[in-house]
C-alpha cells in the first residue's frame, strides 16, 4: 500500500468567525495510485472526474448537462443552475466513483474549479468538495477554470497520444471567455488579451435568441451552416469586425448589426435565415483565426491551440487547419480537464493545499498567475 507523502500537513487558518479552524493529516494508508477526483460546477454541468497519477489514467469523466433546463428560459439562470447542481452534483460523484471502481475512502485528494464562473454555482462545487475533503481527512484544493480549459490539449496523454509541443499560443474560447494566451510550460502562461464586451460563444447565443432559435444556438448554428449554406450565403452580408488591438476581440457591435439586418427582412424566411448565420458565423470566427495567427508571429515556433467550447465549431476547424483542438467532449466543461490540471500540478509539486475556508469568485485577474 502507498504512504502519503507528507507525515502531516497542517491546514490551520482562521475563519471569518474568529475561531481557528486546524485540521491535521497524519501519515495515514491510501489506495496503491494516486487518485485525484475533481469537480466543476462554474456554469450549468455538474462534472466529476477521476484521475490515477500514477497510472496516470483517467478513471471517470461524468457530465450532468442541465441545458434541458436552461433551454426553458432561453439561456442560464445562475439561480437555477445554482439549484440543479445542488441535485445533480451528489449523483455524479457516485457515478464517477462507480466508473473508477473506487470507494471514497481511496480518494487521496479533491480538486474543485472555484474561479471564475457563476459565485452560486461554484459555490456549491467548493462547498460540496471541501465538505468531502475534510470529512474524509484528505487533501483539498482548488484551481482556476480557464486555466483548465487551457491546458485541456493535453487530455490526451492520458490516451498515450503525443501532445501540441511547447510553446504554444493558446485561444480560450467559450460561451463566457475569449482569451488569447503564451504557454511556455505547464502552470507557466502569459495572457495577451481577450475581449471587450461579449464573449464570441455569447455571441452565437445572442445571435440566435435575435432569429428565435433555441438555446443554446452555437451546435445548431453550426450545425444548419455546415449542411446548407453555400459560400454566397457566407458573404451574403458584410457584417462588421472590431478594428481594435491585435490581441482584443468584442463582438457586441457585431450583434447589433444583425439585429438590424433581421428587423429589415421581416418576415424571415429560412433562406434569408441561412444566409444572416453563414455570414454573421464567419465575422464571428474570422477575428479568432487572424488574431491567433498574428500573435504566433510575436513567437516564432509556437503551436496554436484552441480550447473551450466554441473549439467544437467546425467551421472553425475548418478555418484553422494548423491548430491543435481537444476532442469535442474536452472541449465544453467538464471534470478531466480540472483533474488532469491537478495531476500536472501534483507531478510538478505545485498542487497547493486550500485553506478549509477558502471560497469562490465569479472573476480573475488575468494579469496575476491564477
Amino acid at each position: 500500500m502507498k504512504i502519503s507523502h507528507a507525515s502531516f500537513t497542517d491546514f490551520g487558518s482562521y475563519g471569518s468567525n474568529g475561531f481557528k479552524v486546524d485540521k491535521i493529516l497524519p501519515i495515514r494508508y491510501c489506495s496503491p495510485f494516486m487518485n485525484i477526483l475533481a469537480v466543476d460546477t462554474s456554469c450549468d454541468e455538474s462534472s466529476v472526474a477521476i484521475i490515477s497519477v500514477d497510472e496516470w489514467k483517467l478513471k471517470s469523466d461524468v457530465v450532468r448537462s442541465h441545458i434541458g433546463k436552461m433551454t426553458e428560459y432561453g439561456g442560464v439562470v445562475p439561480e437555477i443552475a445554482s439549484r440543479e447542481h445542488l441535485k445533480g452534483l451528489p449523483s455524479a460523484i457516485s457515478e464517477a466513483l462507480t466508473q473508477a471502481n473506487l470507494t471514497l475512502k481511496e480518494i487521496d485528494w479533491f480538486v474543485v474549479t472555484s474561479h471564475p464562473g457563476l459565485i452560486g454555482a461554484l459555490l456549491v462545487g467548493v462547498g460540496f468538495t471541501k465538505a468531502l475533503a475534510f470529512s474524509e481527512n484528505k487533501q483539498f484544493s482548488t484551481v482556476n477554470h480557464i486555466e483548465a480549459h487551457l491546458f485541456s490539449p493535453l487530455l490526451c496523454t492520458l490516451e498515450g497520444k503525443t501532445p501540441p509541443p511547447f510553446p504554444w499560443v493558446a485561444l480560450v474560447v467559450s460561451g463566457g471567455h475569449t482569451e488569447l494566451f503564451h504557454v511556455k510550460g505547464i502552470h507557466d502562461f502569459q495572457w495577451l488579451g481577450g475581449t471587450l464586451d461579449d464573449a464570441a460563444g455569447e455571441a452565437f447565443d445572442k445571435v440566435g435568441k435575435i432569429l428565435d432559435m433555441p438555446y443554446p444556438a452555437g451546435p445548431i448554428i453550426d450545425k444548419l451552416v455546415r449542411e446548407k449554406a453555400t459560400e454566397t450565403d457566407r458573404t451574403a452580408y458584410a457584417f462588421p469586425r472590431a478594428k481594435i488591438a491585435p490581441t482584443s476581440f468584442s463582438f457586441s457591435g457585431l450583434k447589433t448589426a444583425v439585429n438590424n439586418q433581421a428587423m429589415k427582412n421581416r418576415p424571415m424566411t429560412e433562406a434569408k435565415k441561412l444566409s444572416l448565420l453563414a455570414s454573421c458565423q464567419e465575422a464571428i470566427l474570422d477575428p479568432l483565426v487572424d488574431k491567433v495567427r498574428l500573435a504566433q508571429k510575436d513567437f516564432p515556433g509556437a503551436a496554436i491551440v484552441v480550447t473551450g467550447g466554441v473549439a467544437c465549431n467546425s467551421r472553425l476547424r475548418e478555418k484553422l487547419p494548423e491548430a491543435y483542438f481537444p476532442k469535442p467532449s474536452h472541449c465544453t466543461d467538464n471534470a478531466a480537464m480540472v483533474a488532469l490540471l491537478g495531476g500536472l500540478l501534483y507531478k510538478e509539486g505545485k498542487l497547493i493545499h486550500a485553506s478549509w475556508d477558502e471560497s469562490a469568485s465569479p472573476s480573475w485577474n488575468p494579469d496575476v498567475t491564477p
